[in-house]
């Protein structure tokens, strides 16, 4: 009964889905800060946490596990260079790229997108980042930027030596690429969160969506979509694509990195014209809002199934699938697009079979196995979700 009330708060001050890490990690963490505070009962716990402000920042810092590494989904960073070089920086020459990076957890996500910066060519004086945690603790070890082995697991980031000191097994950021990351304590579920009044061009917001309920994420997805600047860019992970489709952003279509585009109205109507000529110059090629039809044979069907997705027209979306996957019965990818759309409209079982389907065909695709472990956490299968988690885990390595 008390942990309920303890997970309900939780639920009200950090916007967390209980559901999303299980009520035994809220449980572990509530008894380890117990063990710590010297109490043996949780009720007597309860009431020394309603009289203490610092120690619900302590529980919030044992809740929250941060889980993240140099260059983690390195394609997202291979994105990022290219908007900015063909779409950003042309346009602005004189300008300064303005980043967020929320939640930024120990530091590792912002100095990347520091370092794939300074690799693209821009100089220290073209962009600011700002990188912004609830935790305390994580920015602490963030602005020490000190790190180990761990922090570059995946095989994503071989240029250590470019950038930190090795000193007894532990890895020491340069000075200069420290500098060049402004560490913020703040609360992306808090409904006054700012951090300025100015746009950013950039947001990275990568799995923080996936642990709020709705009404938080439907709230923080405003807040998003308001921090963004017109033409920016915001980077979610693939397990989030699904919460993205009924907003004004549009997906940018690129590799398999999973980011969406803030469009000026105006360009709402030319996005067509604009896209193909991009596809031409090797830019971003963003997908368009105009409105469906496949009058033409030749058009490629699961495009325009994207297409009506991010658009919201998910019954279409769904049938465009379809349409695609009698032709192209082996494509894991439209597998995996139709799942995200059947979960959208509230057919779990279908999306399941989908993802099940994506997975048969290519085992190791990535974004079939969270998305159908985000599933069976959600169906209460956690047994099934802790086996494909461990799948997963196991292919980053």
């Amino acid at each position: 009964m008390v942990q309920s009330v303890i997970e309900a708060l939780l639920r009200s001050k950090i916007g967390l889905d209980v559901n999303s890490i299980g009520s035994g990690a809220i449980a572990s963490a509530i008894y380890q800060r117990m063990a710590d505070c010297g109490i043996s009962e949780m009720s007597s716990y309860w009431g020394y946490l309603q009289d203490s402000p610092q120690e619900w920042e302590a529980l919030i810092e044992n809740v929250i596990i941060p889980e993240t590494w140099f260059f983690r989904e390195p394609e997202s960073f291979a994105l990022l260079k290219s908007y900015v070089l063909s779409e950003w920086l042309p346009k602005k020459p004189q300008g300064v790229l303005r980043v967020l990076s929320v939640p930024c957890a120990t530091g590792e996500e912002p100095y990347s997108i520091a370092i794939a910066l300074l690799e693209a060519g821009l100089t220290s004086t073209q962009f600011h980042i700002d990188a912004v945690d609830i935790s305390k603790q994580c920015l602490l070890k963030a602005q020490t930027a000190i790190y180990d082995k761990h922090s570059f697991r995946g095989h994503n980031f071989t240029a250590q030596a470019n950038y930190f000191k090795l000193i007894d097994s532990k890895y020491y950021l340069q000075s200069s690429i420290k500098n060049l990351v402004r560490f913020i304590n703040g609360n992306l579920a808090d409904t006054n969160f700012s951090v300025y009044q100015q746009k950013y061009d950039i947001v990275f917001c990568r799995n923080l969506l996936i642990y709020f309920d709705s009404k938080t994420r439907e709230q923080t997805i405003r807040i998003l979509e308001n921090l963004l600047a017109k033409e920016g860019l915001l980077f979610v992970a693939s397990a989030e694509a699904t919460l993205l489709m009924k907003t004004q952003l549009v997906a940018v279509r690129k590799s398999s990195a999973i980011a969406y585009q803030k469009l000026s109205h105006h360009q709402d109507l030319i996005t067509t014209k604009k896209s193909s000529e991009l596809n031409i110059n090797n830019k971003v090629e963003i997908a368009s809002p105009q409105k469906i039809s496949v009058n033409n044979s030749n058009i490629n069907l699961l495009a325009l199934a994207k297409t009506a997705a991010n658009q919201g027209h998910l019954e279409d979306a769904i049938q465009l699938c379809k349409d695609y996957l009698k032709q192209n019965q082996i494509n894991a990818e439209a597998y995996v697009l139709l799942g995200e759309v059947q979960q959208a409209m509230g057919q779990n079982e279908q999306a399941g079979e989908s993802f099940r389907k994506a997975i048969y065909l290519q085992p190791n695709h990535e974004a079939g196995l969270t998305h159908l472990a985000l599933l069976k956490e959600q169906q209460g299968d956690k047994t099934s979700a802790d086996l494909l988690w461990q799948r997963i885990y196991r292919l980053q390595f």
